[in-house]
């Protein structure tokens, strides 16, 4: 019978949500790739949602969901039958169900980068009692997959690009995202700085296509650790790039200060590797030995032959260090920056890292730092690749967070 009190169901892949009956129970089977709801009393009323064995962009399948439904229900079902509903969130098409006796509908509603079927069992004498609840249930269905469809919208427009690209690849979808014949591209990345500039969104693709130009150097990939040595760097990286559900969950990290880790990477011709933890269980070698080789690599980079500076009004200095190499920020860690800038800037001064890109150095001044670290915070926000807005003290000791 219809009821006032309704219950919040969230999906436990968290693939979608939705309102039941609070007095109903709901079921989950494979994994809650299926999930029933139901008056506990009935086995002759109730609704199953299920997921359909694939990822898709749903935006192009809107055309093809009424032969899908058709043939997901196995049962003559005649033209003009299937028909969109209109009282769903997302696109959805429906069809009365054919058995005789039966009163129900089924339905394949497409949103995000899934699509989902549903159908009801409702005796045929009933259906005017039973049919306006599971109606309103599925009003409520909130499918929960926009990140998942956007990563698959950027997949098959990379995939498009690198089949123009690198036709010899043959390049094609899996499981992973995509594969050619000599690699694997992964996307969340590159997602994820899209995600933070949509606006570049061509630009930054354009980028990471070139940036594949050339194959990888099978030893960046799968080299030992004496092959790996002379091409090992320090990165810096905001924390949230390493949470357990961000990009760079697994990547071998070393807790720095406030809200930066330093990752590891490994510098081919026109690409890093990140290294993993697994990378270091292979060569058995431990953070330590790992964290000094980089730093000793980083020690031996090339400074800009000119670095860029103004005088502030209150005598302060600030220096733009930008490297073009993808490893300014970077910078910060070089064991000589102090000896290096302590001259020109005083002892101890400051640094910002806005983003990979950028590391900014100025004099420890109260008038000088507030208008630098206001600049810092509006770099952050724009940039592809942010890192902290936060200051940091450079002293003969080393680096410690500045206050504010």
């Amino acid at each position: 019978m219809p009821t006032t009190e309704w219950t919040r169901f969230s999906h436990p892949g968290g693939v979608y949500r939705l309102e039941y009956p609070d007095h109903w129970e709901h079921l989950e089977k494979d994994q809650a790739r299926s999930c029933g709801f139901g008056p506990r009393d009935r086995d002759d009323v109730g609704l199953w949602i299920s997921l359909m064995p694939f990822s898709v962009d749903t935006d192009r399948l809107v055309d093809e969901l009424p032969g899908m439904l058709g043939q997901a229900i196995r049962s003559g079902v005649r033209k003009g039958e299937i028909r969109r509903d209109p009282t769903l969130r997302h696109y959805g098409v429906k069809v009365d169900a054919q058995d005789e006796g039966q009163g129900g509908h089924h339905w394949l509603i497409a949103g995000g980068d899934v699509v989902l079927y549903a159908s009801t069992d409702v005796p045929a004498a009933e259906s005017h009692v039973w049919n306006p609840i599971f109606e309103r249930l599925l009003t409520s269905l909130e499918i929960t997959r926009e990140d998942e469809l956007a990563i698959r919208q950027l997949t098959n427009e990379v995939l498009v690009h690198l089949q123009e690209r690198h036709p010899e690849e043959h390049f094609r979808l899996d499981e992973r995202g995509i594969r050619g014949d000599n690699r694997v591209v992964y996307l969340s990345n590159l997602h994820r700085d899209i995600s933070e500039a949509p606006a570049r969104r061509s630009e930054i693709i354009r980028h990471f296509v070139r940036s594949l130009g050339d194959p990888m150097d099978p030893s960046i990939v799968h080299g030992t650790w004496s092959e790996a040595q002379d091409r090992l760097l320090p990165i810096l990286k905001p924390r949230s790039y390493v949470g357990a559900e961000a990009v760079g969950k697994g990547l071998l990290i070393n807790e720095w200060l406030d809200d930066v880790v330093i990752c590891y990477a490994l510098r081919g011709k026109n690409i890093f590797r990140f290294v993993a933890t697994a990378d270091a269980d292979r060569w058995q070698v431990d953070e330590q030995a790992i964290h000094r080789v980089a730093i000793e690599n980083l020690s031996r980079l090339d400074w800009p032959t000119k670095l860029d500076g103004a005088r502030l009004q209150d005598g302060g200095r600030v220096i733009l260090i930008a490297t073009g190499d993808g490893l300014a920020s970077s910078r910060l860690l070089h064991p000589g920056l102090h000896k290096l800038l302590s001259g020109p800037l005083g002892s101890p001064f400051r640094a910002g890292i806005p983003d990979r890109d950028t590391l900014v150095v100025y004099t420890d001044r109260h008038r000088s730092r507030l208008q630098t670290e206001r600049q810092l915070g509006k770099d952050h926000r724009k940039s592809s690749y942010p890192i902290t807005p936060r200051p940091f003290l450079v002293t003969p000791d080393g680096i410690a967070p500045a206050r504010r």
